[in-house]
C-alpha cells in the first residue's frame, strides 16, 4: 500500500506547534529512535487512539519551551518510523 504525502500550510504547522500534549496527542522529534516510538503507539492503543506528530523539536529558551518544525529531508528518511507503525498496525487498519 502506498502512502500519500500531504503538504500542510503555515496555519496547520502553527496549530500543531501550539498543540498541548495529552493522552491523545504526542509530539516527537525526528531523532526519536523507532523502537522508542513503540511506547507512544502502545499508549495510544491502550487509550483507543491518538495522534503522533514526528518532526517537532522542543528546546527551552529563557525557561519556556519553544517548538520548531523539523521534518524529514525526504520521504525515504521516514521509512524506519513508518515500519514501526506497519508492523503493529498494517496500514489501512486503524492507522
Amino acid at each position: 500500500m502506498s502512502i500519500q504525502v500531504e503538504k500542510i500550510n503555515r496555519e496547520q504547522v502553527s496549530q500543531i506547534l501550539l498543540s498541548e500534549e495529552s493522552h491523545f496527542l504526542d509530539l516527537k522529534s525526528i531523532d526519536i529512535k523507532p523502537a522508542k516510538l513503540t511506547r507512544s503507539i502502545s499508549a495510544f492503543a491502550n487509550a483507543s487512539g491518538g495522534e503522533v506528530y514526528i518532526g517537532i523539536d522542543e528546546t527551552e529558551i529563557d525557561g519556556k519551551n519553544q517548538r520548531t518544525w523539523r521534518g524529514f529531508a525526504d520521504q525515504e528518511d521516514a521509512n524506519a518510523h513508518l515500519q514501526v507503525f506497519q508492523e503493529l498496525f498494517p496500514l489501512g487498519q486503524y492507522c
